[in-house]
């Protein structure tokens, strides 16, 4: 199987913002962006559109967008050490070749009906992809999980009991592994072993609500500061060791999903978003892609294999 892909120029817009100075748009258009990761040797912005299904490049410096359309919904993504990626699909991994987008399956995961794979990360030394699973019914239920998959496409089981896995993040030792559950609200930390991949017991760090901001995908700065997307109050939030958050960026669109650093020294955090269907009247900044100066040295992501 193949992902076809086409090319656009895209155009942003510059826009003041109160606290962050100027912030760059990039209308995308996603219906539901999500897993950006920046690849330092391109140059370029990498993330999915789930709902879509697309994995989409984005190359800042030439306004150049690549899509990949993908057979179906897509959960996570993770690239790797070469010209590939894994794509966490409803029920399975896949590899896509960048070059050519030739797709073929490494492993098949989700064996509940209900569920999808969701949210995912590499590992910080690049041994790991951790990606999570949520019920995708309106009525949705704790059958979701965290699962771990090594380099040669193993898949385990590692957490049990979630309805939405999210927030994906490593701390930047990386003994420590940050992960909530959106529908709760909920944001736990837990010991990580990267050596062996396993996962110790988690504690619930914080709770966030609707006005708070529901904790969508996660990120950890260089001052081991968790920054979560709040995706149902329009926020950044920045939390602490001890759970408090200590700083909320307020962004220009209803529902920010996850953030990453980007840029020739990781000075950049891109900020994805979606639209919810339900939405009658969206504004033009929702689904858009976000870029602005980080307020703090930033953190280069880790590949799959490296």
């Amino acid at each position: 199987m193949r992902a076809k892909h086409s090319v656009e120029q895209i155009a942003p817009a510059a826009l003041q913002h109160r606290s962050l100075g100027e912030l760059t748009v990039w209308p995308v258009g996603c219906k539901v962006g999500e897993c950006p990761v920046w690849h330092g040797g391109e140059q370029a912005l990498y993330w999915i559109d789930v709902r879509a299904p697309q994995l989409l490049r984005l190359d800042p410096q030439r306004g150049e967008l690549l899509r990949w359309e993908l057979p179906e919904v897509v959960g996570a993504l993770a690239l790797c050490a070469d010209s590939r990626a894994w794509l966490a699909l409803p029920r399975r991994l896949v590899q896509i070749d960048l070059t050519t987008g030739d797709l073929r399956e490494v492993a098949m995961v989700e064996d509940v009906a209900s569920n999808r794979l969701n949210d995912g990360k590499v590992s910080p030394s690049g041994r790991w992809f951790v990606f999570g699973s949520m019920d995708d019914r309106a009525d949705k239920q704790a059958t979701g999980g965290l699962y771990r998959a090594n380099c040669n496409g193993v898949v385990d089981r590692i957490h049990s009991g979630l309805v939405v896995a999210n927030g994906i993040a490593w701390n930047r030792n990386a003994t420590a592994l940050y992960f909530s559950d959106s529908a709760r609200g909920q944001l736990f930390v837990a010991p990580w072993h990267e050596d062996s991949g396993t996962l110790g017991e988690p504690r619930l760090l914080a709770l966030l609500d609707e006005q708070a901001g529901r904790p969508d995908g996660g990120l950890v700065d260089s001052e081991d500061i968790y920054w979560s997307a709040g995706v149902s109050a329009g926020v950044l939030n920045r939390i602490d060791a001890a759970g408090r958050v200590i700083e909320r960026i307020r962004m220009p669109c209803r529902a920010p999903t996850m953030c990453t650093f980007g840029g020739r020294d990781s000075e950049s955090i891109f900020v994805t978003s979606l639209v919810r269907p339900q939405w009658t009247s969206p504004g033009t900044m929702e689904g858009s892609l976000f870029q602005f100066r980080s307020p703090v040295p930033g953190v280069r992501p880790s590949f799959l294999g490296l």
